[in-house]
């Protein structure tokens, strides 16, 4: 037992409130390293997750513009 006597609730992410994890730039939502190694661009950047895509449009990286590419 901790001799803190707060009362606070502990909220991992609260304390931080970023972390390590990569995002999707279109909407900002958090993805996996593998995820970004395998749909993001050649610095595996997510340009588009299943939230905001399609699997077929993230396979085919159609919308990813040319000079990110």
């Amino acid at each position: 037992m901790s001799s803190d006597s707060s009362d606070e609730k502990w909220t991992p992410m609260a304390a931080t409130g970023e972390t390590a994890a990569p995002r999707c730039i279109s909407c900002g939502t958090q993805v996996t390293p593998q995820f970004a190694r395998v749909f993001g661009d050649n610095r595996d950047v997510v340009h588009a997750c299943p939230d905001c895509s399609t699997y077929r449009e993230m396979k085919t990286a159609d919308f990813i513009p040319e000079d990110q590419r």
